[in-house]
C-alpha cells in the first residue's frame, strides 16, 4: 500500500494500536472472560486471525462490552496492512471504524476509545481521495486530542498526535495545493511541534521502541543526525515486546551500520 502521509498516523498498528486494551474488561460470564484472555494472548504473539476469532465469539456473548468492541477494533486495524487484497483490506479499516464508533458510542469517556477512531480513519485514508484525506486528517488530529484530554499519560496518544504533526508538516505538493483551494491551507504543524509529541511519548514510556524510532525518523527529517543516531543507538539497548519491535530493533543496527544479531563480527 501506498504510505500517505495521513495514513501513516495507522501504520504500525500492532504496537501503536497496542495500548487500546489495556484498561480493565468490565465484568462478565466466565466464558466471556476466557475468551477475552485467551485472545489476548493470541494477539501478543502475533496470530491476529486467531485473536479476532476469539474476540468475535466475545462479542456474541457480550455485544455492548467497549473493551472487546475495542479488541476487535485493534485486529482488524492490524489485519489492514497484512490484507494485500485491496478490497479484503479495505474492509478490515471499515471494520475498525465502526468497531471503534460502537465503543465510543457505549461511553465517550472512554479515552482508548477515540485514540481508536483517530487510527481507523488514518487506515481508512489509503483508500479514500485526497479531499477526504484531508476530512479524515481533522478528525485525526481531533480523535486525538479528547484522548488527552482524557488520560494525557497515554503514551501512545502522544505518539499519534506527533505523526499527526510530521505528517502535515511534510504533507507532499498535492494535498497541500488542494487544502489550500478548498480550506484555505494546511492545518497548523510543524516538525518541532511532532518532535515535542514524540518526545512526550519517549518520556511516558522510555522502553517503548515505537516511539524512539519515530523520532529517530523525524530528526533524520529535521537535520538532526546526531540525535538520530542517538535514538537509535538506545533502541539497540532495549528488549523488543514484540515482532515489531523486532523490526525496529534490526532498522537501528541497519541504520548505524552494525551487523544482525548472531551474525559475525
Amino acid at each position: 500500500m501506498s504510505r500517505g502521509w495521513i495514513q501513516n498516523v495507522g501504520e504500525r498498528a500492532p504496537l501503536l494500536v497496542a495500548v487500546l486494551f489495556g484498561f480493565l474488561v468490565s465484568p462478565c460470564d466466565a466464558q466471556v472472560a476466557a475468551l477475552i484472555r485467551h485472545g489476548d494472548v493470541e494477539e501478543k504473539q502475533g496470530r491476529t486471525k486467531a485473536a479476532l476469532a476469539d474476540f468475535e465469539a466475545a462479542e456474541q456473548l457480550d455485544p455492548k462490552n467497549p473493551a472487546i468492541l475495542l479488541r476487535l477494533a485493534k485486529q482488524h486495524s492490524d489485519l489492514v496492512d497484512a490484507t494485500k487484497a485491496r478490497d479484503a483490506a479495505e474492509q478490515h479499516a471499515r471494520k475498525a471504524l465502526d468497531y471503534s464508533q460502537r465503543a465510543l458510542a457505549l461511553d465517550p469517556k472512554i479515552a482508548k476509545a477515540h485514540l481508536s477512531l483517530a487510527i481507523a480513519y488514518g487506515k481508512l485514508t489509503d483508500f479514500v481521495g485526497n479531499k477526504t484525506k484531508l476530512d479524515y486528517s481533522k478528525i485525526i488530529k481531533d480523535e486525538t486530542v479528547k484522548s488527552l484530554e482524557l488520560d494525557p499519560t497515554d503514551d501512545f496518544a502522544w505518539h499519534v498526535l506527533g505523526r499527526w504533526h510530521a505528517g502535515v508538516a511534510n504533507v507532499n505538493g498535492v494535498l497541500r495545493a488542494l487544502a489550500t483551494v478548498v480550506y484555505g491551507g494546511m492545518p497548523p504543524a510543524t516538525n518541532a511541534e511532532a518532535a515535542q509529541c514524540l518526545k512526550k511519548a519517549v518520556e511516558l514510556a522510555p522502553q517503548r521502541i515505537l516511539h524512539r524510532a519515530e523520532l529517530a525518523r523525524l530528526y533524520k527529517i529535521m537535520g538532526q543526525a546526531d540525535l538520530a543516531a542517538k535514538e537509535w543507538q538506545t533502541i539497540t539497548t532495549l528488549t523488543a515486546a514484540d515482532s515489531d519491535e523486532e523490526s525496529e530493533k534490526l532498522a537501528a543496527r541497519e541504520t548505524l551500520g552494525l551487523p544482525a544479531l548472531g551474525a559475525r563480527e
